[in-house]
């Protein structure tokens, strides 16, 4: 019962949360992510009067429990890990269990606490005041502290794949016996230095973000935090735990062809999601959703959808698909952390997202069996969960509905 087919501990999800630009608690959270809810709107952490576009999606201080210093000094990034991380402590019902000692805090992150020193510059704080927060493993540090979570301390840094990525390290950490339980996802904030990267590469849209659309043109920066607890079944059946779903498959590659455009023929990605499903012990056939990574660029989801055609036609698997990217934007090291949550939820309540800004597919995305509107009620026994970053990275997580 506890160990699959291979041998290897098996390891379930027991906890969610998170603080997004469409909710700071799951709940709220899904019922708008599956409304068609759109969190894009104009950017109010810095000026944007230099820029051609001014949109972007932003967390509402609104529900965050994580305390701000006095001073207004705290980074948002702790704030919103701190507060997803609590959330998914309490629904594992870890919170004060003795076992927290062995329970590690693995996220991912692209930007770290960076945008909080570019607001201090900004502010002209001075510069021993930025080198405080200059850290990104305080990601990792500060929940540990807080929580008093005495286990492995990582912070992932594998561009916007880092989330998936992360979880795949929290599970590798229980699985070679350094933890019982990880808190793990992913966490960024919005900032002005990513905002220019993307201006300047040509990739933000002007109005909306459309995945997979004809009319696509391109992404729009988000943030907030992601985090599930992952543990081995044996552990979470020895303490009587909640088990939402089974991480059953996970795999993480680098392709390393360009600085920030994937490889030509997407063998990172082709190699993730074989390898994920693998692990998993399922066939291509079996996968019933696929949350994509879908940013809405031309270049992305013409590769991501030739990918998904290519590999599970040839399999005959015909999976429902969708990108929230739409809603939410790209939130970095925290998309696919906030997509893994959607995977649990979509495997509990037989419902997956839509895409909901999607008018007019483009040809090229035509063969995939896209998630018309806001939501499409379905059997989901198998998620497959998709992330790609700059430099190559690639990263899947297969998640499936726990049986015994």
């Amino acid at each position: 019962m506890f160990r699959d087919a291979e041998g290897r501990p098996r390891i379930v999800v027991t906890g969610t949360g998170l603080a997004s630009p469409l909710g700071t608690d799951v709940g709220t959270f899904w019922h708008r992510v599956t409304s068609g809810a759109i969190a894009t709107g104009p950017v109010t952490r810095f000026s944007t009067d230099s820029y051609p576009t001014h949109l972007a999606a932003e967390v509402s201080d609104d529900g965050l429990t994580a305390p701000q210093a006095p001073d207004g000094g705290t980074p948002r990034s702790l704030r919103y890990g701190l507060h997803a991380a609590e959330a998914a402590l309490r629904e594992a019902k870890l919170l004060d269990h003795d076992c927290l000692r062995r329970t590690g805090v693995v996220l991912g992150t692209v930007m770290g606490t960076r945008p909080h020193v570019e607001e201090l510059r900004r502010l002209h704080r001075s510069v021993e005041a930025r080198a405080v927060w200059d850290a990104p493993s305080l990601l990792a540090v500060a929940p540990a502290r807080r929580l008093g979570l005495g286990g492995p301390r990582q912070v992932v840094a594998a561009g916007c794949a880092a989330g998936n990525t992360a979880i795949a390290t929290a599970a590798d950490c229980i699985r070679s016996g350094q933890a019982d339980a990880v808190v793990t996802g992913g966490v960024d904030e919005l900032s002005e230095a990513v905002f220019g990267l993307f201006t300047t590469l040509r990739a933000l849209a002007p109005d909306e973000v459309r995945p997979f659309d004809r009319h696509r043109r391109g992404m729009m920066p988000s943030e907030g935090a992601g985090v599930v607890v992952l543990e081995s079944l044996e552990h979470a059946v020895r303490r009587g735990a909640p088990v939402l779903a089974e991480l059953s498959g996970y795999a993480v590659a680098a392709d390393a062809h360009h600085m920030t455009a994937p490889h030509p023929q997407g063998l990172g990605m082709l190699r993730c999601m074989s390898e994920s499903l693998a692990m998993a012990g399922l066939h291509a056939r079996d996968v019933d959703y696929v949350s994509a990574h879908g940013t809405g660029t031309p270049a992305n989801d013409a590769l991501e959808a030739a990918c998904l055609e290519d590999f599970f036609g040839a399999r005959g698997g015909h999976p429902a698909v969708s990108s929230v990217k739409g809603m939410l934007g790209h939130s970095q090291g925290a998309a696919s952390a906030f997509e893994a949550i959607i995977c649990v939820l979509a495997l509990q309540h037989d419902r997956v997202p839509g895409n909901p800004t999607l008018r007019d597919v483009d040809d090229g995305c035509a063969g995939l069996d896209l998630v018309e509107g806001s939501f499409r009620d379905m059997p989901v026994r198998a998620a497959l969960s998709n992330a790609f970053g700059f430099g190559g990275n690639t990263s899947a997580i297969v998640l499936s509905r726990f049986s015994d």
